[in-house]
């Protein structure tokens, strides 16, 4: 992302515009080019803002997210781990419980 002042590249991606009225910005990944050149032509007012991406902070941003979802399919697997040794264990619970075959106990 740039601060006020840096210079684009070629190569760089808009990946926000400012909306047609206010301050609010939109996402403009995946929309197209022409998409955004119309946004930008029916702004209100004399500015337009704008949110470049390199294409470097791309890549990063598929490393980090990529890493992410492996740390998420970890987490999965072993709580998926840990609710079948659970399980497990309340079916041998109950296995001991039908062996003793008596009525909650006292008979």
């Amino acid at each position: 992302m740039y601060i006020a002042g840096d210079k684009v590249k070629e190569g760089d991606f808009v990946t926000m515009c400012s909306a047609t009225f206010g301050g609010q910005m939109w996402s403009t990944r995946g929309v197209g080019l022409t998409r955004v050149l119309a946004a930008i032509r029916v702004r209100a007012g004399p500015t337009v803002s704008l949110v470049f991406e390199t294409a470097g902070e791309s890549k990063k941003k598929v490393v980090n997210t990529a890493k992410i979802a492996q740390a998420n399919e970890e987490a999965r697997f072993r709580a998926q781990k840990k609710k079948d040794k659970l399980l497990k264990e309340l079916d041998a619970d109950d296995q001991k419980l039908k062996k003793n075959n008596k009525f909650f106990g006292l008979f």
